[in-house]
């Protein structure tokens, strides 16, 4: 990556991930009314998109006292960086081709960064099927299609057996319950998936009281490992699938 667009990008992942992280203030333009973490992760993406990454890395910069040359937020370019990254991508890594696996290899990349699940999310809301291209060639190293990647993720239990298109539509349900309950911290903790929080959850949700097969083990195996997760809090930011 060119040293310009490395510094600006390189400080905007630092000051992004901090400030989500509740270890550096948010700059002046920006500000967070959700309570929950991932839709907090979001509302401030797509701030600091509007802003601009160079004006919100300048901000920041500017209240811890750090100073970015200016010719490198001049200069930088975020489409170049994504170009950029794709370029320096590994060429003899293993890719698989399969089509069910490219999306499950795409979001196993997108997850690895809070910014870039942020990050998709907002193009899926703002349907930027370009900018949905040259992110999933940096993180899975092919062009995905926005609307078939929407089929499978938004239908993908079908592709399953009973079981799991069971378990789905349980937690699925259940975690919307929450959701509309105001319960959005109880949601969080079931989808980072906290054994304590199931099996209290467990033992007073109507949904799985009467459901011997609810086992934290039945909601790993056909929940958590399968990207439900990734999918609910896609659905919870207002993303429909």
């Amino acid at each position: 990556m060119s040293e310009k667009n490395n510094i600006v990008w390189e400080k905007y992942l630092q000051y992004f991930s901090e400030i989500c992280a509740g270890a550096r203030p948010m700059p002046a333009g920006l500000s967070a009314q959700s309570e929950d973490d991932m839709a907090k992760v979001v509302e401030l993406q797509t701030q600091v998109l509007d802003m601009g990454i160079p004006e919100f890395v300048r901000r920041c910069a500017e209240a811890a006292g750090e100073t970015i040359p200016q010719e490198a937020l001049d200069a930088f370019d975020l489409q170049a960086v994504l170009a950029e990254l794709e370029a320096e991508a590994p060429q003899d890594a293993p890719v698989k081709t399969e089509v069910r696996n490219i999306y499950e290899v795409f979001l196993d990349s997108v997850c690895l960064e809070e910014s870039l699940l942020a990050y998709l999310i907002d193009l899926l809301r703002r349907e930027d099927h370009e900018g949905f291209k040259k992110l999933s060639q940096v993180a899975a190293r092919t062009h995905l299609d926005m609307e078939d990647f929407r089929v499978w993720l938004g239908h993908k239990e079908l592709l399953g057996d009973e079981a799991e298109q069971l378990c789905v539509r349980v937690m699925d349900g259940c975690l919307s319950r929450l959701m509309d309950e105001g319960k959005a911290e109880v949601a969080a903790a079931l989808l980072s998936g906290d054994e304590k929080t199931f099996v209290a959850f467990r033992a007073e949700a109507p949904e799985l009281q009467h459901l011997p097969v609810a086992t934290y083990e039945w909601f790993c195996t056909y929940y958590l490992d399968r990207y439900y997760p990734v999918r609910f809090m896609i659905r919870a930011n207002g993303v429909t699938l």
